[in-house]
């Protein structure tokens, strides 16, 4: 997906929540499952809370908190539509679990979907899977999840020692994956890194948020871009400050590591990328400016 590519959202749909794009082996469609609140110590764990407001208002970001958008891709083709996680369903409402509803305006009804791929398991990118009443929002859908992803919160002796969260927020969340690894028991596919998924994506493993967590490249014909997933919360601190991180990393440092490597690959290289809770709809690239990391939209 070059810059100069004819390509660009070469249409937008007439729902304020889908933007269509147009390639050689798919369509596109960016849709958004809404926006959430989180609290600003979600993020930069033991750096004063004024040195975090004070970077923020050096880029002109005076919110109280940080509203956090949820972007989410789906691919359709003759035979298959395949979309990259789920949001957050009915559990973050009035703000967001607005997924169902702006793939119903875009043409596209629940029984439709074919694949779901999880870039991690946290509950903003699965919980859409699962309707209020406990019944499965897209059933017709396999559900695809990298094996470490799995086999980590799956297991009673997880190690969580890396992270800066609540030791006991960690253990009820794993709990509240692992009810949700039982829901979607008869749907659940395991990938490895190994090969690309339905050919024209390629997973790419970068531990840290989660030891699962992947990134994927995006091939069709001459056009690529790089869904980054969770490696960036958001536009600012993240980018300028990368070993600042959040509280959602279950290996802190890793993370840290991980997100300034990506930095630096994606600057140099000028990559298109995707983010799916950078702000919408999610595309962009990667500036360094002297020392400094700046996201630029698209």
């Amino acid at each position: 997906m070059t810059k100069n590519s004819e390509i660009s959202a070469i249409k937008t749909n007439p729902v304020p929540g889908v933007k269509s794009y147009h390639f050689e082996s798919f369509n596109l469609l960016v849709i958004t499952d809404g926006d959430v609140e989180y609290d600003n110590g979600c993020f930069a764990p033991g750096i004063p809370p004024a040195e975090l407001k004070q970077l923020r208002e050096n880029h002109n970001n005076l919110t109280a908190h940080f509203m956090l958008p949820h972007n989410i891709m789906v691919f359709t083709s003759p035979d298959k539509t395949i979309m990259i996680d789920a949001g957050n369903g009915d559990k973050a409402r009035p703000g967001a679990g607005k997924l169902a509803g702006n793939l119903y305006a875009a043409g596209i009804k629940p029984a439709d979907l074919t694949d779901i791929i999880l870039t991690h398991a946290h509950p903003d990118h699965f919980s859409g899977l699962i309707s209020h009443s406990g019944q499965l929002v897209f059933p017709n859908a396999k559900i695809h999840l990298h094996q470490k992803e799995f086999d980590f919160w799956q297991d009673d002796h997880a190690d969580f020692s890396k992270s800066k969260s609540l030791l006991s927020s960690l253990q009820s969340l794993q709990q509240e994956i692992q009810f949700f690894f039982t829901q979607i028991s008869g749907k659940l596919q395991l990938f490895n890194t190994d090969e690309p998924l339905f050919d024209f994506l390629q997973p790419i493993l970068t531990p840290g948020h989660t030891p699962g967590h992947c990134m994927f490249t995006i091939i069709s014909g001459n056009e690529k871009f790089i869904h980054m997933a969770d490696i960036f919360h958001d536009e600012i601190v993240l980018f300028a400050k990368p070993e600042w991180g959040t509280v959602f990393d279950i290996d802190f440092d890793l993370a840290a590591r991980t997100r300034q490597s990506i930095l630096k690959e994606f600057a140099t290289s000028k990559q298109r990328v995707f983010g799916y809770h950078l702000p919408w709809p999610g595309f962009g690239h990667i500036e360094k400016h002297n020392d400094a990391f700046t996201w630029v939209v698209e």
